[in-house]
């Protein structure tokens, strides 16, 4: 489940949606974002901000992992951190497999 900031900080996917992009929306189709913005008159300092974090894989990963909620996994991760075992655990399957979902 995706979560926003409470304390109110920026949220690419919030600048962008009036363009239709979500989570879930393609990398390919990521890229032509631009255009859609500039087409419809969006395109601000705001939206190209987001458009630029999104757009590159390495920050829309990192922007999507910061923005999961994993507490239902807190205690199993701190598990498999502290007996440092070197199988990753259930739960960083089905992350990651969230976090990758955009790229098919």
């Amino acid at each position: 489940m995706m979560i926003e900031d409470p304390a109110g900080g920026r949220m690419p996917y919030a600048a962008l949606a009036p363009v239709g992009v979500t989570p879930w929306t393609s990398h390919a189709e990521m890229q032509d974002v631009s255009f859609e913005l500039q087409g419809r008159g969006l395109m601000s300092p705001r939206t190209q901000q987001a458009w630029n974090e999104l757009r590159s894989t390495r920050r829309r990963l990192l922007i999507d992992l910061l923005m999961y909620d994993i507490g239902e996994f807190g205690a199993e991760a701190e598990e498999a951190v502290s007996s440092g075992v070197g199988v990753p655990p259930v739960w960083a399957g089905r992350l990651l497999d969230e976090l990758i979902r955009f790229d098919r």
